[in-house]
């Protein structure tokens, strides 16, 4: 006899075959698969999951299992338990079981009824060890799921899209609000940097103070890496900031390469490759460090405040830029000369600070607004949890 919960819906087993077809993905031969759009769409994992419907990178000209439109994908293969809405017709690959809703379940109700135990679903393989997981189709036929009358079932699956578009309209708000604040943020710099050079002296950047190049210990060396000197390069430097390198060089590596200890409260910026995304990344470094040879570092003068210096290679990018796409570099590469003879407006270090403390209000706003989107981030993913338990214990 099928259990009931408090509101009298009752569970049903994926492997009840009155109400789903289960079936368990698998790879066909290697040679079938293609990018040339030749056959079905070729799902083999999560990998390929979006938020409601997978998105293609292969496909396969012989499939072997196959999904139709609505079925539901479940991932079964590390990791366990994650669902997206086969939107098409498809092959499904090892890593794959796809459910198909045979009568009175709507396939969207079975895709978030999944999402609610998902966790459930996951812990229940949890202990195979190995470090990797995967679930049978005798475990996945033994899923159950509550399935009220084909009305609540419709109302349920409307409340939760209803609240959780809701909720992604509000997070998608205020992602505008941080792109135009930093877009706002690099107007002001360069703002700044074009009153700056009107009226005041500037100097070539090259004579802001000592330039050290970048370089690379040999990665064959395992005694030049994985010890405590931080290894920048260009994926570091995030806005104005660089995040935590995971790669650290020793003392030996720092000593028997071309790679030179920066000091700290240099100023950072890359000189080729990442620039053809058009901005050159420019970073005040908090502590000492190496970088790699995409970048230049300047230890300034002594009258040049670093993170004004840093500021105002912000404010010139565009200018900087131009200085690429004129040269015709397909490298992406500040040419040397232009760059050290690029002229930067030095005032007195007094009305640097001064400058600095107004950048630095936009710069506080801007990561106010980054810190609380992360944090709704999280409030998300806790929200659409809870919504879906309570949708699920028919208290929705």
């Amino acid at each position: 006899m099928n259990k009931t919960n408090k509101n009298g819906w009752k569970y049903k087993k994926l492997g009840d075959e009155n109400y789903f077809e289960l079936i368990m993905g698998q790879s066909p031969p290697s040679k079938t698969y293609n990018l040339k759009k030749n056959g079905l769409p070729f799902f083999q994992g999560k990998a390929e999951f979006g938020k409601m419907f997978p998105t293609p990178k292969k496909y396969c000209s012989e499939p072997t299992r196959i999904a139709e439109k609505d079925d539901v994908l479940i991932s079964v293969r590390a990791p366990v338990g994650p669902t997206n809405l086969a939107n098409e017709r498809c092959c499904i690959g090892r890593g794959l079981a796809a459910i198909r809703c045979k009568q009175d379940i709507i396939p969207r109700f079975l895709l978030y009824a999944l999402r609610a135990i998902e966790g459930d679903i996951a812990n229940s393989v949890c202990d195979q060890g190995g470090g990797f997981t995967a679930i049978k189709k005798s475990q996945l036929k033994a899923v159950k799921i509550p399935v009220p009358p084909l009305e609540e079932q419709r109302r349920i699956v409307a409340r939760i899209e209803e609240l959780i578009r809701r909720a992604e309209e509000a997070r998608r708000l205020r992602q505008e609000a941080i792109a135009k604040t930093s877009s706002q943020f690099f107007h002001v710099r360069r703002k700044i940097f074009e009153s700056l050079i009107l009226d005041c002296p500037t100097k070539p950047l090259g004579e802001c103070g000592q330039v050290i190049g970048g370089g690379t210990p040999s990665k064959k060396r395992h005694d030049y890496w994985n010890e405590h000197i931080p290894w920048i390069s260009a994926k570091e430097m995030k806005g104005f900031e660089l995040i935590d390198s995971e790669l650290k060089i020793t003392d030996k590596g720092l000593s028997e390469s071309s790679a030179k200890l920066i000091p700290k409260n240099s100023v950072l910026f890359v000189v080729r490759g990442s620039i053809l995304y058009h901005y050159v990344p420019v970073a005040v470094n908090k502590m000492p460090c190496t970088i790699n040879q995409d970048l230049k570092a300047i230890v300034p003068n002594d009258d040049i405040n670093p993170t004004f210096l840093a500021h105002m290679l912000w404010g010139a990018n565009d200018l900087l830029q131009e200085m690429v796409e004129t040269a015709g570099n397909t490298a992406g590469k500040l040419p040397t000369p232009n760059w050290s003879a690029f002229k930067v407006p030095i005032p007195d270090l007094e009305k640097q600070l001064t400058i600095v403390q107004e950048l630095q209000s936009y710069q506080e706003k801007l990561d106010e607004l980054i810190s609380l989107q992360s944090k709704v981030s999280n409030v998300m993913e806790l929200f659409q949890s809870a919504l879906l338990a309570k949708a699920f214990r028919g208290e929705l």
